[in-house]
């Protein structure tokens, strides 16, 4: 029987909304410095995924849609709402209609 690929949505920052998506969080201060040091730390998160036979989704991360999204739902902007918001969004892309059913992206 064939397993069907997950999707995983992956926080994705670029260069230029790094450092002020970095200053706007939490956790900032957690963070890598530099936009450099957390790219080389996704991407390997990106193969990890992508080795267990996974889809890695990049979920673009920009806070000024973020932060409103966290406080509409009550959260820090830290590290666990970007996962959550990154799963939300890798479920809607992965056709996720409820009750446990996944439509086919491919049509």
């Amino acid at each position: 029987m064939h397993q069907r690929k997950r999707v995983i949505g992956i926080p994705w920052f670029d260069a230029d909304s790094y450092g002020p998506a970095r200053a706007a969080m939490s956790d900032g201060g957690d963070m890598p410095a530099s936009y450099a040091h957390w790219r080389t730390d996704a991407d390997a998160l990106i193969a990890e995924v992508e080795e267990a036979g996974h889809e890695a989704l990049k979920v673009p991360i920009a806070a000024k849609d973020f932060i409103p999204w966290c406080k509409a739902r009550n959260l820090a902007p830290d590290a666990k709402a970007r996962v959550r918001f990154a799963s939300q969004v890798a479920f809607r892309e992965a056709g996720f209609t409820g009750g446990g059913t996944i439509r086919s992206r491919h049509r």
